[in-house]
């Protein structure tokens, strides 16, 4: 593509003063779940460890921000939280006030917090316009007050079913967004494996701006020291929901699958039930586990890569994040993925699956004995897997890699076009803000 050869080549001048430390803004609207916070704290390490001067802002929704450590040179700007009640629509999560207030309050937040930081580079997380277009306001102050600025738009592999985002985009103006404000899109993820340009109708402006960094593979780990084992010949399985939300369906089956019989014998379970789950939910779960000496329940693992690498088998819900946790530690692995209120968690599955790369099972068929069958399955007890076929896991560093690129080039090479007319929406939100 020209504009990628133009943006590689590039030699012009740095578009920072000499002395002066680069500055980078996140924005991830975190509405469920902990994943785009756990995303953008991954891409924030990896780019300071490339940039050691640099200084990192993340604007985030996430009700849990304050308890993940930060890396050096940043910080975080904490939006009131929102909870989703259903496909697009949302409330306060705490907060005693309409929608519409807590919304206005966050976009507010967002704008000031570009204008004061002025970043050299801003990084949206998954959604172009933000949460019910939030963000817009912020990113056109940036394009139009402080051109210097570098806009770019991190997505993950799949969104959602095509037709569900297709629908999604061209009422929020997202297309105009992707040709005229983002000066680049990183995907995270492998093109062979899903093609969002091609399944979302990206425009060949939007196209050229985009770059398949592979997967934000993780480092896998030290083994935990915990022995939870409580011999040598047991196996260890581990049994995680993500942020837990919507998890209680998959830990209760866990539970049961492996807390009774010659499974309770054979195995040692650890669940992580996440913070986000409901307190009932985890009472329930709390009370099943007393008492069954080879179920351990936690909330939270400070160190789940590690806990995971020490596993012989793994059950999971199919975040993105997670994902990118199992595909680096190679252990065999069951994934139960999320079917509402979008589908992207079993597009990604059956995608993965159908490479060998881990088994995956519908939550219409979840029961506990059909989860002993699958972990029987992982242990080594049923059919040889076919050969896994790999996908690239190197994208943290690629992307890290692209912003860098991105704050020492000179703004002619990116080749941006100028706005020339958006959705009322679009143009709306600004005048807004």
């Amino acid at each position: 593509m020209e504009f990628m050869t133009s943006l590689h080549g590039a030699t012009g001048p740095p578009i920072l003063p000499e002395g002066d430390a680069p500055r980078i803004l996140y924005y991830c609207h975190d509405t469920f779940g902990l994943g785009h916070l756990r995303r953008t704290l991954a891409l924030a390490a990896h780019a300071r460890s490339q940039v050691p001067r640099l200084s990192q802002l993340i604007v985030t929704g996430s009700p849990v921000a304050s308890a993940f450590t930060l890396p050096p040179g940043c910080d975080f700007v904490k939006l009131p939280a929102v909870v989703k009640k259903g496909a697009g629509e949302y409330a306060a999560r705490t907060l005693d006030v309409e929608f519409d207030e807590v919304s206005q309050l966050r976009s507010d937040i967002l704008l000031a917090s570009v204008r004061v930081f002025e970043p050299d580079v801003m990084v949206v997380d998954h959604t172009p316009t933000g949460l019910k277009g939030e963000v817009i306001a912020a990113l056109l102050w940036l394009h139009q007050s402080a051109p210097r600025a570098r806009l770019v738009l991190g997505l993950r592999d799949i969104i959602d079913e095509p037709g569900s985002v297709k629908r999604d985009w061209l009422r929020d103006g997202v297309h105009h967004m992707l040709d005229h404000v983002y000066d680049r899109v990183l995907i995270y993820g492998d093109q062979d494996v899903f093609d969002p340009i091609a399944a979302y109708g990206m425009s060949s402006v939007a196209a050229a701006k985009s770059e398949f960094v592979g997967y934000l593979g993780r480092e896998p780990g030290i083994p935990s020291v915990q022995r939870w084992r409580r011999s040598d010949a047991e196996k260890l399985v581990v049994v995680t929901a993500g942020g837990g939300g919507d998890g209680a369906p998959l830990l209760r089956a866990a539970a049961e699958a492996l807390g009774r019989g010659a499974m309770a014998e054979r195995v040692t379970a650890v669940l992580v039930t996440g913070p986000l789950m409901e307190d009932h939910a985890r009472a329930e779960l709390t009370a099943y586990v007393a008492g069954r000496p080879n179920l351990h329940l936690l909330t939270f693992a400070d160190d789940l890569p590690g806990l995971m690498r020490s596993a012989d088998a793994i059950i999971a819900m199919g975040g993105y994040n997670t994902v990118c946790e199992l595909l680096s530690l190679g252990r065999p692995t069951l994934v139960v993925p999320r079917v509402h209120p979008r589908r992207e968690q079993l597009i990604r599955a059956e995608a993965l699956a159908s490479r060998a790369l881990l088994r995956m099972l519908h939550p219409d068929h979840l029961t506990a004995r059909r989860l002993r069958r699958e972990v029987a399955t992982l242990l080594g007890d049923g059919p040889q897997a076919l050969p896994a076929r790999s996908v690239p896991l190197n994208g943290l560093a690629n992307a890290a890699s692209a912003l860098e690129r991105l704050l020492f080039i000179d703004r002619a090479a990116l080749s941006l076009a100028p706005i020339q007319t958006l959705p009322d929406s679009v143009r709306l939100a600004y005048a807004n803000g």
